[in-house]
């Protein structure tokens, strides 16, 4: 199933031990790229995330955000009673020395770094993960379902240009006999007027002509063009990661358009030819967006 590199997930759970939630996002990226942002104290945490991630995700940017409120009852107030002492003795020296008395209230000294910590006793991080990984794998879950959904829709929007780049390519088909006879006609007509009274070798013309029509010749191009949108059609239908498949396959799909408009020169196949072009290069911005 195609994936979108872009996708958004969430999961929460609540019970009498505290709340857990996991968000995730991403964007595009042509690697697999982990930003985890964690609460203070779960550090440890992240390489059991980062693994579990990377089993489930090739590629793009992505961002993980995990909360945990605490429930705990051994929780336990620690207050930093030297800095407290220190920063009420210089609010006292400051009014003194200003004459006035300063407005500094417990709260906002407690709120300062390093004054007062909230702690819990040492837990299991074992028992932690356990109550952290449902819902991290619910979040995932919810976060893959969502680049899936995104998936179809640029599958969708690519087997469309598919469609159109096939009907282009037979109007291109219908359109060569009739090219490859009016340049014969103004060749030889060419040819003989050069050739004037002195004659010219029918011959030689023949050949020239041959050779040219062989030049000309984008057969094998339309063969190839072919022969990749039907690859397209089977790694849009595949299950696997298709990002990277993708943009090799529209390099040689365009290989192939700039080839055939290189060997025409007659203006309605060109037009064509360039319709082929600009529908691969949507193409291949739109492949940018696939996992």
């Amino acid at each position: 199933m195609i994936s979108s590199l872009t996708g958004f997930g969430r999961a929460t759970f609540t019970d009498e031990a505290g709340r857990i939630g996991v968000e995730l996002k991403s964007v595009n990226n042509r690697f697999l790229q982990i930003d985890l942002h964690l609460p203070y104290g779960y550090n440890w945490a992240d390489g059991l995330i980062r693994q579990y991630l990377s089993s489930r995700i090739s590629r793009g940017k992505v961002y993980l955000h995990m909360e945990v409120v605490d429930y705990n009852p051994n929780q336990e107030v620690i207050i930093n009673r030297p800095l407290l002492k220190k920063l009420l003795a210089l609010k006292d020296d400051i009014s003194r020395e200003t004459g006035k008395d300063l407005p500094v209230d417990l709260d906002g000294l407690l709120s300062l770094p390093g004054v007062m910590k909230v702690d819990s006793k040492q837990a299991d991080n074992e028992e932690i993960w356990k109550r952290i990984e449902p819902v991290l794998e619910e979040a995932v879950k919810n976060f893959i379902d969502a680049r899936n959904r995104e998936g179809q829709n640029l599958a969708n929007d690519l087997r469309q240009r598919s469609q159109f780049l096939r009907e282009t390519i037979t109007k291109i088909e219908t359109l060569l006999p009739e090219f490859n006879r009016q340049f014969t006609e103004k060749f030889t007509e060419r040819i003989k007027e050069l050739a004037g009274k002195a004659g010219y070798d029918e011959t030689r013309l023949g050949t020239e002509i041959a050779i040219w029509v062989d030049r000309s010749d984008v057969s094998e191009e339309i063969t190839r063009l072919r022969s990749h949108l039907k690859e397209l059609e089977n790694i849009l239908s595949s299950d696997k990661p298709a990002g990277r498949r993708l943009d090799f396959l529209v390099q040689e799909i365009n290989r192939e358009a700039n080839t055939l408009s290189s060997k025409i020169s007659d203006v309605a196949i060109t037009q064509l030819a360039l319709d082929i072009k600009c529908e691969i290069e949507r193409i291949r911005e739109q492949a940018q967006n696939i996992e």
